[in-house]
């Protein structure tokens, strides 16, 4: 009888173990950077996390930050992440991974009860505020998913609200990706929640779970939310525009076109503006860089660029800044000037913009990845920065010049590259509306449908004149 009444009662416990569901059964993983806003940035984050699981269960979250925990190249893409976090946590107590942004905002109550009712949903293997894409765009590699059309398209994640996998998961993926099951399409990382979304479907001939949807990861902020992105507040007074050296690349042929659509909008409301072309034209002005015009690549050009306007602020002590812009680029001036108040300019290294990576799907300590900041939403570079990137070598006259700093920048000379979404590499129209909802852009790129001074109206303008306004009452 005392032994049945045992095996009863052992049983009822280890029932109510695998039943049961807290904070030592999740992982939170922040996606942070090494420069000084954004690392003091995920560490509040960190903190605050810490202190409203104390407050409801007596007990410290595991909390990581990627950069100082997982410091792997392309560790943003999370593909990376993947083996560290099995290697660390598997036969633990974990059950679920939880991925932020370090601008996103938790509420605790609410992310537990969330993450304990899909829990309780074994074919729920991942969960976030599902994204897709209305039409093939060029920030997704053009890639578009018919066969899911039945099902509601194709959904990944919106990562500046979070989301959340299995363990169980993960370790699939990461054996998909370490057994060479998974290779990219393409190996370039641009949306790392489309690439991700990716690699977790394979296709239709061998699906992986689709993300499924969970509306309390919000994308903005609301009584039931578990999550939701936090704007990119600004650090102090917008910057003087008169410390920033705007450099515009061109050529010729878009003197009378694209450059006169930069002069015509952000162009107006900046004091430091020269183009770099292949001819000289003191009507912009433009001057000529020495370098003949290539159709693609630019990267002799762009360090040529870069040397050129070393030249320039030499005696300028009150430029801290450069900005490097192509002639398409989109700008808000007024939004630049706020964001870099939050950055170190000068003698500090700094480069800034929309982030992309290149090599972060070889595997098996192949990964020799790096990050660079894609041209078309503008580059921005600390006067320190542009002149140790000015030391780099172009394979070639075409060599992408983007690509060749970032490289260059990341491996010889250990200048890192920093993420901000405020940039945008594509149209307004490649972007899904959550993803420009988040937070007033900085820039975008390319002069198709809409046309240029429509998008700059209805984006910038409206900032940019202000900024005017109250220069010219300064000056008065």
């Amino acid at each position: 009888m005392y032994a049945r009444v045992a095996t009863l009662v052992l049983t009822l416990a280890f029932l109510h173990g695998a039943s049961s569901f807290d904070s030592s059964n999740i992982v939170f993983v922040i996606i942070s950077q090494t420069e000084p806003y954004h690392a003091s940035v995920a560490a509040r984050l960190k903190k605050n996390i810490e202190s409203q699981v104390l407050e409801v269960e007596n007990r410290h979250p595991i909390v990581h930050i990627t950069h100082e925990d997982f410091p792997v190249p392309g560790a943003w893409t999370i593909i990376p992440l993947l083996g560290p976090i099995v290697d660390k946590y598997k036969g633990h107590e974990i059950r679920w991974v939880v991925f932020l942004e370090a601008h996103t905002a938790v509420r605790w109550r609410n992310l537990f009860d969330t993450l304990k009712a899909a829990d309780e949903q074994k074919d729920t293997m991942w969960i976030g505020y599902p994204l897709s894409d209305e039409e093939p765009t060029i920030i997704h590699h053009f890639t578009f998913y018919e066969d899911l059309e039945e099902e509601g398209g194709f959904v990944y994640p919106h990562f500046a609200s979070g989301f959340a996998m299995r363990l169980e998961l993960i370790e699939n993926l990461r054996n998909q990706v370490e057994s060479g099951e998974w290779k990219p399409e393409a190996d370039f990382f641009i949306d790392p929640a489309f690439e991700l979304a990716q690699l977790v479907y394979r296709g239709a001939d061998n699906p992986g779970p689709l993300l499924t949807p969970e509306m309390s990861f919000c994308v903005v902020s609301g009584d039931n939310c578990a999550t939701y992105p936090r704007q990119f507040d600004t650090c102090g007074s917008a910057i003087p525009e008169e410390s920033i050296f705007f450099a515009v690349k061109t050529w010729s042929g878009f003197h009378g076109t694209r450059a006169k659509v930069v002069k015509k909008t952000w162009g107006k409301h900046v004091s430091n503006l020269l183009f770099f072309s292949d001819k000289p034209d003191p009507s912009l002005p433009a001057i000529h860089t020495g370098v003949a015009n290539s159709k693609t690549g630019h990267c002799m050009k762009t360090v040529a660029i870069l040397k050129l306007v070393l030249q320039k602020v030499f005696n300028m002590p009150h430029i801290k800044w450069i900005f490097l812009a192509d002639d398409d680029t989109i700008l808000g001036v007024q939004r630049l000037c706020e964001v870099l108040s939050c950055y170190r300019g000068g003698s500090d290294l700094t480069v800034l913009g929309e982030r992309y990576g290149y090599g972060y799907g070889k595997t098996n300590g192949a990964n020799k990845g790096f990050d660079y900041i894609t041209g078309g939403g503008g580059t921005v570079l600390s006067v320190a920065a542009a002149q140790k990137l000015s030391q780099c070598v172009c394979a070639s006259v075409s060599a992408p010049d983007d690509m060749t700093l970032g490289a260059c920048g990341q491996h010889r000379l250990n200048v890192t590259a920093t993420h901000s979404p405020l940039f945008h590499q594509a149209r307004p129209q490649d972007y899904s509306r959550e993803v420009l909802a988040r937070d007033r852009p900085v820039s975008f790129h390319g002069h198709s449908s809409p046309e240029p001074l429509r998008v700059y109206a209805t984006w910038f303008q409206h900032d940019d004149l202000a900024l005017r306004k109250r220069r010219v009452k300064d000056e008065l």
